[in-house]
């Protein structure tokens, strides 16, 4: 998978033949969990001197006060920070970064949702241009064996209908390492009468399972103090197919209906 990025567009760009980038992933399937690849910058007509070269992994997400933006989830390490190059010549840097157990997951049982994660390359050359030239490549990213069981024990109980989306906030005291979190919205297609017309799982991943946060979903509010309260439940990947988690998502939503009456 190859992407490209320049420094402007239109007729005038391509006559000044402007400095790009190409992103190249090894396996955009990221079938062991690892981003790697190579970043090709390309030079054009004019000489480039380079000041800065960065890599990250980035998601489309809100701000605790609703807005669109795009969040940094973390960085990616790559060979090369800094180099110059002539006329019409290129180097080739590479990039690698496991991926991070708290990244947002796209998609879930092969339906993808509403924003994106991508590995974002950006280039500062003298003279300096705003922003730098950019070029993002987007990645499907599966859920990890718990948070997927989660949402599946939830179907159990005939939550089914799915969105989702990222906040750029950590859940406080969670214990997180990076920045952001992802929350889902459940509800029933049936609606037959529940106490709860929607509901909000939010997630913290990491390497032994996923903490989820259960509570009433109230889709306006984006700060997670202002939301309503939750109830928390653990599931570890490696007990997935032994453990009855609907009757632990039961007990949770019982918990939940008691902590609302509170």
């Amino acid at each position: 998978m190859a992407e490209r990025g320049k420094s402007g567009v239109g007729p005038e760009a391509e006559l000044t033949d402007p400095p790009e980038v190409e992103l190249r992933l090894d396996d955009p399937e990221l079938t062991d969990r690892w981003i790697a690849g190579t970043a090709v910058i390309r030079a054009g007509r004019q000489a480039l001197e380079m000041v800065r070269f960065s890599m990250e992994l980035v998601a489309d997400a809100y701000s605790h006060r609703g807005k669109h933006l795009e969040m940094v989830i973390c960085g990616l390490t790559v060979d090369d920070y800094c180099f110059e190059l002539a006329p019409g010549e290129e180097n080739q840097v590479r990039f690698r970064r496991e991926l991070p157990w708290e990244c947002p997951f796209t998609e879930y049982d092969g339906q993808g949702f509403d924003f994106g994660v991508g590995v974002q390359a950006t280039l500062h050359t003298i003279p300096v241009k705003e922003g730098g030239i950019r070029h993002r490549i987007p990645l499907r990213v599966p859920p990890t064996a718990a948070p997927a069981a989660a949402v599946a024990a939830f179907a159990e109980l005939g939550w089914t209908e799915r969105s989702a989306r990222v906040i750029d906030e950590r859940i406080p005291a969670s214990g997180q390492l990076y920045q952001g979190h992802q929350s889902m919205f459940l509800t029933d297609p049936a609606g037959d009468g529940r106490d709860f017309s929607q509901l909000e799982l939010s997630f913290v991943t990491n390497q032994v399972g996923v903490l989820v946060h259960l509570r009433r979903a109230a889709p306006g509010k984006y700060k997670w103090r202002s939301r309503p309260p939750t109830v928390t439940f653990p599931v570890a990947h490696h007990e997935v197919a032994h453990v009855d988690l609907a009757a632990r998502a039961r007990a949770a939503l019982d918990e939940l209906r008691v902590l609302e009456q509170a």
